[in-house]
């Protein structure tokens, strides 16, 4: 073997070892990195009445809901899921804009198309139906088209961004 061909080896030999050091930062270590997707809500035309919006979470479901009654057998089974989680406090109230993360951390989300999100508000004291869409995530402003978002295997799909007008809410998707 020559000087040049073992000169060439080993740069090769170099090149080789520096592009698998550099392409591997885990090694191969399983990915356990979460899955969901992130925005920020923005509010504007919060009403006076402190007790019209008692609480406010996003929920995420996998087809539209067909009624009120449907929503807590959507959550049951698994078709639908809630965030901040129940048992976790709502969303803080009377603020311009809140970013979130909706991930597979601490929920139950799915790596799965979700084809309705809203921001739901509680309006009153019964858990199980006092509920109605106050922003729905859509791709531009004007009429509530809900967008669907398609949850990817370990990555956060980031700009799910939802506007919330108190004074002009969406049409609840089963009317």
């Amino acid at each position: 073997m020559t000087a040049n061909s073992r000169m060439r080896n080993l740069a090769v030999l170099l090149a080789l070892s520096l592009v698998v050091t550099v392409g591997c930062d885990k090694g191969l270590a399983p990915l356990n990195e979460p899955s969901g997707f992130s925005g920020t809500i923005t509010f504007k035309n919060w009403p006076s009445d402190p007790y019209t919006v008692a609480e406010l979470r996003l929920v995420a479901f996998n087809t539209y809901p067909s009624d009120s009654v449907a929503i807590f057998p959507a959550l049951l089974a698994g078709q639908a899921v809630v965030y901040p989680p129940v048992g976790a406090t709502g969303f803080a109230k009377y603020v311009d804009s809140i970013p979130y993360t909706f991930s597979t951390s601490g929920t139950t989300l799915k790596v799965t198309t979700y084809k309705y999100i809203a921001v739901a508000q509680r309006f009153g004291t019964n858990y199980f139906a006092d509920w109605k869409p106050c922003g729905v995530y859509s791709l531009g402003p004007g009429p509530f088209d809900p967008a669907p978002v398609q949850v990817l295997l370990h990555r956060v799909v980031s700009g799910v961004n939802i506007q919330v007008d108190f004074n002009n809410p969406p049409p609840k998707p089963w009317q």
